[in-house]
């Protein structure tokens, strides 16, 4: 199987990069070293806002007109690590509320038909949710997944049978039809975390490297 085309490396602002959304202009980066999230300029690179969220943000992404994330929060007892689905408008700050994670599981986000789906890396699927956090559609995926980005109909996940050794693997599914088997497309040769696409390509994270990595398919 080919491997990504790196298109450019970047060092990230804050160490150990973990979730990348993109609106088409700018990219959010959250840390897991700092739970902090920024705002950058992907031309100039340039840090333009730092975003403080009430958790860790596990996975990001973005779509009408908000930054929707996967935050692991404390409230207040030994599990640190409550899993809850929350929005950020830029300008705005964080909408009230939040969506509910079913199982207590999930970190990678993607929308698709208004709706939020997230990925369960250890349950291998994919969950189209409603605004009240209940399951609309349940799609099963053949490796753990680590990344999720939507275009159109067909979502691109970043995937892997093991964390620590890899190989990690681009993955594509038909959102349309949750029979079709979901197929490997690409190799990813290093152990990434999170995907986005911008429009034109697609970024993801090196977390042990500390760097944002842009990247096409192979033809």
């Amino acid at each position: 199987m080919a491997p990504i085309v790196e298109l450019l490396r970047k060092t990230a602002h804050e160490p150990e990069p973990h979730g990348v959304a993109s609106d088409g202009t700018h990219l959010w980066i959250g840390s897991r070293a700092t739970k902090q999230i920024s705002k950058i300029d992907p031309a100039s690179w340039d840090r333009l806002e730092v975003i403080v969220p009430p958790g860790m943000p596990w996975g990001m992404t973005y779509g009408d007109n908000a930054l929707v994330m996967t935050c692991g929060e404390s409230l207040g007892h030994s599990d640190d690590d409550t899993r809850r689905i929350r929005r950020y408008v830029p300008g705005h700050g964080f909408a009230n509320g939040f969506v509910p994670v079913p199982d207590e599981t999930g970190s990678h986000l993607g929308l698709f038909a208004g709706h939020i789906l997230l990925g369960q890396w250890y349950k291998r699927r994919l969950l189209l949710l409603d605004d009240a956090g209940r399951i609309i559609k349940t799609y099963d995926v053949p490796h753990q997944i680590a990344g999720v980005a939507v275009r159109g109909a067909r979502a691109s996940l970043l995937t892997t049978d093991d964390e620590e050794h890899g190989p990690y693997w681009i993955t594509q599914l038909d959102l349309n039809d949750p029979t079709t088997h979901a197929s490997d497309v690409a190799l990813v040769p290093f152990p990434a975390r999170s995907l986005a696409w911008d429009g034109q390509r697609f970024w993801t994270n090196h977390r042990e490297a500390d760097q944002t990595v842009a990247f096409r398919l192979p033809e």
